[in-house]
Order: structure tokens, then C-alpha cells, then sequence
């Protein structure tokens, strides 16, 4: 039991590490800025390259198509559910699209790398990095959607859209890393060492992150609105019984299957409090579901530590 609990102790206190450094001021409001600048930007890229090269084989890759399904299929279904769940308890139009946002992707990077290389161990960050890509470019997609149609204004998506979606760092890090599986090519040692270097620091700069989210968000966050039970429902128990459905429909063992149990399993993506406020929907509502499904995530990963 200790050996099942103590990753999630390890994480629970980096995120409390985050938090002591907001309530001490070591940690302000700008450095937020340089922190999803650098993990985006640089780290998660050099994440993406340096597990495919060290952990991806051909082998691995050309089965690869089940994972990739069943992420995409596990998604959709938490989106269309979310969306008709949204309808039945009558949410506030600008609402909406934060609550199916919330319910249809995961906080994959700065949460699920992290819990995958405290549970499963950092080998098995390559399944992770296939489902991210799906999560990334369905997660801006359905933002870039849902979002403005939910909101005040009016947006439209054109080319600079389109451009973010599928040119962003770690689309662009997963790419790389593929290639260069594919075509077998090494990188130079000082390149390679460098970019291992970099990787390492995402999950305790990513867990610090969250913590200091929690700590700006306040706990007047950590309140019930209209949608949040629904939410953590759809988040937790539904998307696990989703993944886990549909790895067994399409054949998907363990460590992939595991790896997609958990990442469906991950809170709210924390970018989304920043989309909302872009497309003038309720930011504050996406803050509260970050903090809660962050919090909540504390109750599941010991038990999905125990299960799968």
C-alpha cells in the first residue's frame, strides 16, 4: 500500500510545494508567464524528442493505431456526453463551452506526464505522448470552437488558428521524435544530452505550476457551482469506465492501456482559464473546475495507483 501511495504523496508534495512558494511570494503572477513559456516552449518539445528516441521503437509505433483510436473515440464520447449533460441541467450559455471543454480533455502535460512517470515509470511516457497527439490538437480544436460560440463575441477560425493547432512546440517535439524513430537517425551526444536535461525538469516545474494555480485561484475557488458534480463525475468515473471500455473493445493491453486510463483521468487543462478569458466566456467558472478537478485528482490517483 505505501509503495501504491507514494507517488502520489511525492506529487501532492510538489503541488504543496507550489503552493508554500505563492503564500511565501517566492512564486508571483509573472513568473507564471515564464513558467508556461518555458515548459511549452522548450521543456515539452525536449519531453516529447527525448522519450521517442530513448523509449519508441518501430515495433511499437506501427501498432500504435488502437491507442490513437481509442484516445480520439474516448474523448468524443466525454464531449458529446458532456454537451448533452450541459443541456439537461440548463447551464448559462457563457458556460457552456467551458463545461464541455472541461469535460473532453485532460491536463495531459502539466499533470498526466508527471503522474505517469511517478506510476508507471518514465518508460512508459511514449504512450502518453501518442495520446497527446490526439489530446493537443482535439483540445485546441474543440476550444476554438465551443469557446466563442459560448461566448459574448464573435470569433472566427482562420489560418493563425489553424496554425496554432497543429504547429504548437509540443505537436512540433512529437514530430521530431518520430522522424527520428522512423528514420533511424541518433542525435549528436551534446545534443541529445541537452535535451535530456531539459526534459527532466517538467514534472517538478509543471507539479509547482499547479500548485501555485491552486494557491492564485484561491479556496473561495473551491466552490460547488451548477455543472461541477456533473463535471468530476464525467471526468472521473465516467472517462475511466470510457477508456477502459474501450481498451478492452479494441484490444489495448497494459502498460498502453493503463496509460490511457490515467491521462483520461486528469483534471481540467490549465489553459483553459486563459481561452476563456481570450474568447470572453466565464474564465472564473474554468478556474473553479481547474482547482476543483486538480484537488479531486488526489482522491483518484491513489486508487487508480491500486487498479491498474
Amino acid at each position: 500500500m505505501l509503495q501504491a501511495i507514494s507517488p502520489v504523496l511525492i506529487i501532492l508534495l510538489m503541488v504543496a510545494s507550489g503552493f508554500f512558494f505563492g503564500m511565501k511570494k517566492w512564486m508571483l503572477a509573472e513568473h507564471k508567464r515564464f513558467l508556461e513559456k518555458f515548459l511549452i516552449n522548450l521543456a515539452m518539445p525536449c519531453v516529447c524528442v527525448n522519450g521517442f528516441v530513448k523509449n519508441l521503437s518501430m515495433e511499437i509505433l506501427s501498432g500504435s493505431w488502437r491507442i490513437l483510436i481509442v484516445t480520439l473515440l474516448g474523448m468524443l464520447i466525454c464531449t458529446l456526453l458532456s454537451a448533452a449533460v450541459a443541456k439537461l441541467i440548463r447551464l448559462p450559455k457563457l458556460r457552456v463551452g467551458v463545461f464541455v471543454a472541461m469535460c473532453g480533455v485532460s491536463n495531459v502535460l502539466f499533470v498526466g506526464f508527471p503522474v505517469i512517470t511517478e506510476l508507471l515509470g518514465e518508460s512508459n511516457l511514449v504512450y502518453a505522448m501518442l495520446f497527446l497527439t490526439v489530446n493537443s490538437p482535439f483540445s485546441f480544436i474543440l476550444c476554438f470552437s465551443i469557446l466563442p460560440w459560448s461566448s459574448k463575441g464573435e470569433f472566427k477560425f482562420g489560418r493563425k488558428e489553424i496554425k496554432r493547432v497543429f504547429l504548437n512546440p509540443p505537436m512540433i517535439g512529437i514530430a521530431f521524435g518520430i522522424l527520428l524513430v522512423v528514420f533511424d537517425i541518433p542525435l549528436p551526444a551534446p545534443i541529445g544530452r541537452t535535451i535530456e536535461y531539459f526534459a527532466h525538469v517538467v514534472s517538478p516545474l509543471a507539479l509547482l505550476y499547479c500548485g501555485f494555480i491552486i494557491y492564485e485561484s484561491g479556496i473561495e475557488s473551491v466552490r460547488f457551482d451548477r455543472g461541477m458534480i456533473a463535471m468530476l463525475a464525467i471526468k472521473f468515473p465516467i472517462a475511466i469506465l470510457v477508456a477502459f471500455s474501450l481498451c478492452r473493445a479494441f484490444g489495448v493491453t497494459a502498460p498502453a492501456s493503463s496509460v490511457i486510463i490515467i491521462e483520461m483521468a486528469m483534471p481540467v487543462m490549465t489553459t483553459l482559464v486563459v481561452l476563456a478569458k481570450e474568447f470572453d466566456a466565464d474564465a472564473e467558472y474554468a478556474a473553479r473546475g481547474i482547482v476543483l478537478s486538480t484537488l479531486a485528482c488526489f482522491l483518484v490517483i491513489p486508487i487508480l495507483s491500486v487498479i491498474i
